[in-house]
């Protein structure tokens, strides 16, 4: 889990890297920084939903997938399942 994560960071110390190399300048890097922080404020003051995720059903690992990318975060366990909440 940790090793996709590391890869998305150097990934964008490298985009950041050649982007300064080529041009200069971070313009586009900052950009997308400062757009990403302001959807993060967006998700933090929007009303959630609450999931609940079987760890054992064949699907679990999609499901979890599908919460963390429309934002959402895994809340607490509950034996074997995992409770998150969705904007």
């Amino acid at each position: 889990a940790l090793l996709p994560v590391l890869d998305e960071a150097l990934g964008a110390l490298g985009a950041a890297r050649g982007s300064l190399a080529s041009t200069g300048g971070l313009a586009s890097t900052v950009d997308a920084g400062h757009e990403a922080s302001r959807r993060m404020a967006e998700l933090r003051h929007a009303p959630t939903t609450g999931v609940r995720v079987r760890l054992s059903a064949p699907d679990a690992h999609e499901a979890l997938l599908a919460i963390g990318n429309r934002g959402g975060y895994v809340t607490a366990l509950d034996g074997d399942v995992a409770v998150a909440e969705v904007p």
